[in-house]
């Protein structure tokens, strides 16, 4: 009877290979994962932080911007033409700029380099003057 029990054990395959104690350890690694939660979970501490917000009833009209068209000279100096057609030297463009109190814009037009632009604007800012750029449009071009 005893060699009947032995062969009947042998004869039944074991599914399970002999991986106990891998098990173990990823029964344990699992817990140990669960107790600690989310590893990117932050605290979050809320703070009551007042911005600064702008007030929308508050109507501002835009700065009103004065067009110079830069003009290089032959000797390498910058003079700057206004919207009546005048060409004015330096001094008379700084002076015509404080009296207007316009915002300066240089307009430069669509292939010149920017180069030109921060050449023709280096006298401007000398003169603590900071003047925008804007690039001339050809009439029928869409803006």
């Amino acid at each position: 009877m005893k060699k009947n029990r032995k062969s009947r054990k042998e004869a039944m395959p074991n599914l399970r290979p002999p991986t106990m104690m891998i098990d173990l350890l990823f029964g344990a690694l699992m817990l140990f994962a669960f107790q600690m939660g989310a590893p990117t979970a932050k605290t979050v501490i809320p703070h009551e932080v007042d911005l600064p917000t702008a007030n929308s009833d508050q109507k501002t009209d835009p700065a009103p911007l004065l067009a110079l068209k830069p003009v290089r000279m032959p000797d390498g100096s910058w003079q700057y033409g206004i919207p009546d057609g005048r060409i004015l030297g330096l001094e008379q463009t700084i002076g015509y700029i404080n009296k207007s109190g316009k915002t300066p814009v240089l307009m430069v037009s669509k292939g010149a380099r920017v180069q030109d632009y921060v050449d023709a604007e280096q006298p401007l800012r000398l003169a603590g003057l900071k003047a925008g750029l804007a690039v001339e449009i050809s009439e029928g071009e869409d803006k």
